[in-house]
């Protein structure tokens, strides 16, 4: 009998039983938590643009007066945030056995979403083991 799907596009298929992406599956079931590490949300990069932009304006202004500490650190801020603006998020499945990152994504609303949905089965399949 074919397992139904819960959600489904390039990257990862989720049915009640197991959640795949690419060469990993694993059993719902052996899901003990779910994580998002890293990833930044619009909001966060937009505010985080704005800092880089003002970051390049201090590093300008250190080129213009000469002043090479505020050069650095206008160059260097901007470098910071601009690496965190394009930080991926990563989907951490944790099992009794390993730690898995299922998907890596520059959208953390996108991997927000997977790991809801992926909980909600978890959380089914635990009720549904139990009754």
């Amino acid at each position: 009998m074919p397992q139904r799907i819960i959600f489904e596009d390039s990257l990862i298929t989720l049915t009640a039983e197991h959640v795949v992406s690419g060469d990993l599956a694993c059993p719902i079931k052996e899901i003990v938590e779910t994580r998002i590490r890293g990833g930044t949300a619009i909001e966060e990069k937009i505010f985080l643009s704005l800092i880089a932009f003002f970051a390049v304006g201090i590093a300008v202004v250190g080129l213009i007066l000469s002043d090479l500490g505020e050069l650095a650190l206008g160059l260097g801020l901007a470098g910071v945030t601009t690496a965190i603006i394009f930080q991926k998020a990563q989907l951490v499945l944790t099992t009794a056995n390993a730690k898995i990152v299922l998907v890596r994504h520059r959208d953390a609303t996108y991997v927000r979403k997977l790991r809801n949905l992926i909980d909600d089965a978890a959380e089914a399949s635990r009720s549904g083991g139990d009754q």
